[in-house]
């Protein structure tokens, strides 16, 4: 106990950026998709349409996070290729060894 530990993980990147975030989609008549809305417990929100346009709200901003993971992170990554680390301070999820990292939150 007390010793930092890392194991294998590596749910969708996308959870890891923004944990416990929900999701929907808007889709026309045609079922052409029209946008999608995300938001995050902490009340941030964010609407990408398929016109190119975004809005955000709140204290995060979910959408800059969604594009920093897909141009970090590309296709479906293998479980292997993340690490968890888990200390007294908190818990850490890091993609690849040089790659970018995410504090969990204690809870949700």
């Amino acid at each position: 106990m007390g010793e930092d530990r890392a194991v294998a993980a590596g749910p969708d990147a996308s959870a890891i950026a923004l944990p416990g975030f929900t999701s929907c989609s808007w889709r026309n008549d045609e079922g052409n998709l029209e946008a999608v809305g995300l938001w995050t417990p902490d009340g941030s929100t964010a609407v990408a349409r398929t016109t190119g346009t975004v809005q955000q709200a709140g204290p995060q901003r979910v959408w800059d996070t969604v594009e920093e993971v897909a141009k970090t992170i590309l296709g479906e990554p293998d479980r292997s290729e993340f690490v968890l680390t888990v200390s007294p301070a908190g818990q850490i999820v890091s993609y690849g060894p040089d790659g970018p990292s995410w504090t969990l939150p204690s809870t949700l």
